[in-house]
């Protein structure tokens, strides 16, 4: 095996467990609760550290990675999440494995922006789109996964070996970047671009932190409103400094100005917002309204990464030769038909067999539609960029999608929490709204899948926009 794809294997195992990560800590909430006495709102927090942490080192671990060798950010980054998982496995209060797992964040937000940058260079002569694609599959897979490995140990030991569980990944994916991954040599880092890469990054932390907080904190909603505000402002005057001051603390001047660039960054941020806020409706849908078992609901919840992980490598593959814009557009098509379909079917089947296949179906669609859009966005957004600046695309483009992911989180939050609260306005009572088969979680989740179904919709509008633009550019 070449060196350069046993590098790639280590990156994905490193990546395996980032992106396992932000799918385990939810089924663990009542054996936390349970063990630490504290409420579900306190308990949420291990899993908002290390979301927060993970948005808010994205991109200054880019920056470093362009400043310094980026292979030593790799080792760090997997050291952090091994040391991460340690203390939260042995936390003896959830503070505890609170600072665990946000160490684990900040090891993730390292890792993410080298990962892409390092396929970028190692796969430069060919092959890139093709290992984008698997790196999605391994994103999809590791997202999947993780249900699978709560539910496992729960079963056979307790939460602490969730965490446990990925030292010994961390430490084989160091291992094998350690031997085969190439130094890189960096322009060095000044002090006030550290310092503004930091205040950017402290930022766009607050933005998310807030939108994370905006549905849990109904009683303090106008100082979380407030905190909000103070996140974009900060963001906003900082990008306008960095933009009309041309300092390149961020991006270089030329990227801010690719319009394809940003333009692939927003789409990739919809293709985000759409699918994290997917799992809301669909787990509502699947549990309450259709009153499906544990068997049913964890193949519903496989299918749409075995769709992803067929997918992702023969869509970044045809992302070399043939143009990703179009690839792109007929994934997000697939996703937001994927949104329809599941909440026409919540509406029309209360449960049952033909229920359970059509939702298999529409996951389907789901894997599909990710699958070819993944890879193909990572690809062209950077596959113009050059190496000296590489890991900071990365990082904003990874960013972008964090940050729309949240946003769309709390959007289908709060709108699913209205329709469930405000469910007189179709006829039903209070006491019905979240009983089995409720037609009152059909309506919410259809409604929230109707957003969803429409920002992805702006995602496949707006890849038709630039490649329109491309093309009047050739033939001028």
């Amino acid at each position: 095996m070449s060196q350069n794809k046993m590098a790639f294997g280590g990156l994905c195992l490193g990546f395996f467990i980032v992106m396992m990560d932000t799918t385990t800590v939810p089924l663990i909430y009542t054996s936390l609760i349970k063990d630490f006495g504290v409420t579900p709102a306190m308990a949420a927090w291990v899993n908002n550290s290390y979301l927060i942490s993970y948005a808010a080192f994205l991109l200054l671990g880019g920056r470093l990675g362009d400043a310094y060798n980026r292979k030593l950010l790799v080792s760090s980054a997997l050291l952090l999440l091994a040391f991460g998982a340690l203390l939260s496995g042995y936390g003896e209060t959830l503070n505890q494995v609170i600072i665990g797992r946000a160490i684990m964040g900040v090891g993730a937000g390292l890792l993410t922006p080298q990962s892409m940058a390092f396929i970028s260079i190692i796969f430069a002569e060919g092959g890139r789109g093709k290992a984008f694609g698997i790196w999605g599959a391994v994103a999809g897979i590791a997202t999947a996964t993780g249900p699978v490995v709560t539910q496992f140990f729960l079963q056979v030991s307790d939460w602490r070996w969730v965490m446990w569980i990925n030292i010994p990944v961390a430490m084989i994916g160091l291992l094998v970047t350690s031997i085969y991954l190439p130094k890189t040599q960096g322009n060095g880092l000044k002090l006030k671009e550290l310092v503004f890469n930091g205040l950017f990054s402290f930022s766009i932390a607050i933005v998310i932190l807030s939108l994370q907080l905006i549905h849990e904190s109904a009683e303090n909603i106008y100082k979380v409103l407030a905190f909000l505000a103070l996140g974009i402002l900060g963001t906003f005057w900082l990008l306008r400094h960095e933009i009309s001051h041309r300092s390149a603390y961020v991006l270089p001047f030329e990227i801010w100005k690719d319009i394809k660039f940003m333009r692939t960054c927003l789409i990739s941020g919809l293709l985000g917002l759409g699918l994290t806020s997917l799992y809301l409706p669909l787990a509502y849908l699947i549990e309450i309204r259709m009153n499906f078992g544990p068997v049913f609901i964890s193949i519903i919840m496989v299918t749409i990464a075995l769709a992803n992980a067929v997918v992702g490598p023969v869509a970044g593959s045809l992302s070399d030769k043939k143009e990703p814009e179009v690839i792109v557009r007929y994934g997000l098509l697939s996703l937001a038909f994927s949104a329809l379909l599941l909440g026409g079917v919540g509406l029309t089947m209360a449960g049952g067999l033909n229920a359970f296949v059509m939702t298999v179906i529409a996951m389907i669609f789901a894997g599909i539609g990710t699958g070819l859009a993944f890879a193909p966005l990572a690809n062209l957004a950077l596959r113009d960029i050059s190496p000296q600046v590489i890991g900071r695309a990365a990082a904003f483009f990874n960013s972008t999608r964090q940050l729309l992911s949240a946003l769309g989180s709390v959007i289908v939050a709060l709108l699913f929490d209205y329709m469930v609260r405000n469910n007189q306005l179709f006829g039903f009572t209070e006491e019905n709204a979240l009983q089995p088969y409720s037609p009152v979680v059909a309506y919410a989740a259809f409604a929230c899948l109707l957003v969803i179904a429409g920002c992805v919709g702006l995602g496949a509008w707006l890849s038709r926009e630039h490649t329109k633009t491309e093309n009047e550019t050739v033939q001028s």
